[in-house]
């Protein structure tokens, strides 16, 4: 089998081919519409005139972070590319690309950038001084790349794509089939962090019903953010277990069936997947851990596990306002647990199996000219047992207003989530102003608050040793509470 990264570049290069056609034979960049030669057309079996059509943007976003030590961290220039081909009424052809350089690299220092020394002060020197320096200052990646077929009661899509089986925005309840990337951590757009994957989809439809089955041979996993980098949250170690793409028995599948009913659309779906985050297994005492060397090894097994998911949702329309609700029963999940017999040893190679329960609420309306849009959602571990690090109950709120600003062509919109049992919060408004049709400028920020993540023992100059054991806490918001930032972008859409 060819390498995927060889498979990505080849694709990538046909891609720009076909790009360079429709360019250089377009008088205008905009909605282009060219008429491909007669023979391409008999060559695809169609006797009607095909239809390509190219768009994209031009983006440049700017990024200041204002804590010490305040430095601009991003400068970046980036296009994205999309285009379709309709060689008959039945059939598309659609795939976009997008790249971006990051010129605050080549301005700035890299350390001041990523801001290591301070958020992680606490931390042994020899630890910051091994830390990676990776830059995330290029990337090159094609995003879709699909074809789809229409049929009377069936359609079919097959290639590299998004699916989305959520109705609640922002919130992973039942919308677990694509990965996250977090490269940006949860800063980006929603299509932004989400994964595409190398996907069969279809959809049946019989009346109020529709049927979607999806057969996903390729696995990827939640991408973390470049080691070292002021985004860095975890990361897959290369002695991490991972199943193989596209061997059929690690295939993912999913079935959803949906129906309308009771003035709703209600839906009730099976995913047979991989956990995105691999189990830390490991056999190790405590003390070992917490005595360990910076640059000593700890015998930890990650591995990518199997979960079975059961999901549903639910939208309906209440005199002009929507209700929207998930509900997923989540088999064979692993949760990390401490020391369950306080003799500095851990059980059970570190992890026990669960079922969860994740449901959420959200409710869209309209006040004073502004769309408001509040949700709650709750992960339940069932069969709790005390020493399991994560919560039984996790809660929590998100809160979405967008309101437009005509005199000014303008749209205010701010996102708003709280992490209830980890007293976290991150809060990210923005302002777009829409200077032509297809050119906009957007001032923002992006707000953390919360604690961050301890484990182990800290530096303590003070301490027996020089170290000290700290109140033991998971965090995630809070690891960031540093990364406050104000930004620019301006971005041309063609």
């Amino acid at each position: 089998m060819q390498n995927p990264i060889n498979q990505h570049l080849t694709l990538i290069f046909i891609f720009l081919l076909l790009i360079s056609q429709a360019v250089f034979g377009a008088e205008t960049v905009s909605d282009i519409d060219i008429e491909l030669p007669d023979d391409l057309d008999a060559m695809l079996g169609s006797s009607a005139p095909s239809r390509q059509l190219l768009g994209g943007y031009i983006k440049n976003e700017t990024a200041y972070r204002f804590d010490e030590p305040r430095s601009f961290t991003k400068i970046r220039n980036s296009i994205g590319l999309n285009w379709q081909y309709l060689p008959t009424q039945k059939t598309r052809f659609y795939t976009s690309v997008w790249a971006y350089y990051d010129h605050v690299y080549d301005l700035f220092n890299y350390d001041t950038i990523a801001a290591r020394n301070v958020r992680d002060e606490k931390e042994p020197l020899v630890f910051l001084e091994q830390l990676n320096k990776e830059k995330d200052d290029r990337r090159t990646e094609l995003r879709e790349l699909y074809l789809d077929m229409y049929f009377d009661n069936l359609d079919i899509r097959i290639g590299k794509q998004i699916v989305v089986w959520g109705v609640l925005e922002g919130m992973r309840i039942v919308d677990e089939v694509n990965p996250m990337d977090f490269h940006e951590l949860i800063t980006p757009e929603l299509l932004d962090y989400r994964i595409p994957l190398w996907t069969f989809k279809a959809n049946y439809y019989a009346g109020k019903t529709g049927y979607e089955f999806i057969w996903i041979p390729d696995l990827v996993f939640h991408q973390p953010a470049a080691r070292g980098s002021e985004w860095e949250l975890f990361q897959v170690l290369d002695t991490t277990t991972k199943p193989k793409s596209f061997e059929p028995e690690f295939s993912e599948v999913g079935l959803k069936v949906t129906r309308e009913m009771l003035d709703a659309e209600i839906s009730l779906s099976y995913f047979y997947t991989w956990d995105d985050y691999p189990t830390t297994f490991r056999v190790v005492s405590l003390e070992d851990v917490q005595s360990a060397e910076p640059t000593q090894e700890i015998p930890i097994f990650p591995t990518y596990t199997r979960m079975h998911m059961f999901g549903s949702t639910l939208t309906k329309e209440i005199r002009g306002d929507i209700l929207k609700a998930e509900f997923a029963y989540v088999k064979n999940k692993y949760f990390a647990i401490v020391d369950r017999y306080k003799d500095g040893f851990l059980t059970d190679d570190g992890d026990v199996q669960r079922d969860h329960i994740r449901w959420g609420v959200g409710y869209d309306f309209s006040f004073a000219g502004a769309d408001i849009s509040p949700a709650v959602s709750q992960t339940i571990i069932l069969n709790y047992v005390s020493y399991i690090l994560t919560s039984e109950f996790d809660t929590t709120f998100n809160l979405f207003v967008r309101k437009p600003i005509p005199k000014y062509s303008a749209v205010f919109s701010m996102l708003f989530i709280r992490l209830i049992n980890f007293q976290e919060t991150y809060v990210k408004p923005r302002v777009t102003f829409n200077l032509t049709d297809h050119f906009q400028v957007t001032l923002g920020a992006d707000f953390f608050i919360g604690q961050r993540t301890s484990f182990g023992r800290e530096a303590d100059a003070s301490a027996d040793g020089g170290l000290v054991t700290p109140e033991q806490r998971a965090r995630f918001l809070g690891n960031f509470n540093e990364n406050k930032r104000v930004s620019v972008e301006f971005k041309y859409n063609f």
